[in-house]
């Protein structure tokens, strides 16, 4: 599985977010886009059109994908079967 999360300098809700990657001890790929050249057509190109952050992106090992626009833990807990 490979989780990637996708934010903005000034988001708290996304600080939260991977906090609580953290304390789950779930590694993810951090993707900060008003920093990164490209960023926010890298967003919104894999979030199709939305510009929400947080933004996360779930790819299973079946290679299977989950995106979840914010910050739910039902969701989270769910797509990562926690």
């Amino acid at each position: 599985m490979n989780v990637t999360i996708y934010s903005t300098t000034t988001c708290t809700t996304c600080k939260g977010l991977m906090q609580w990657f953290d304390k789950q001890n779930i590694a993810y790929d951090h993707h900060v886009v008003d920093e990164e050249p490209g960023g926010m057509q890298t967003l919104l190109d894999v979030s199709d059109g939305a510009i929400g952050v947080p933004f996360t992106v779930i790819e299973m090992d079946d290679g299977k994908q989950v995106k979840i626009a914010g910050y739910d833990i039902k969701e989270f807990k769910q797509a990562l079967n926690l």
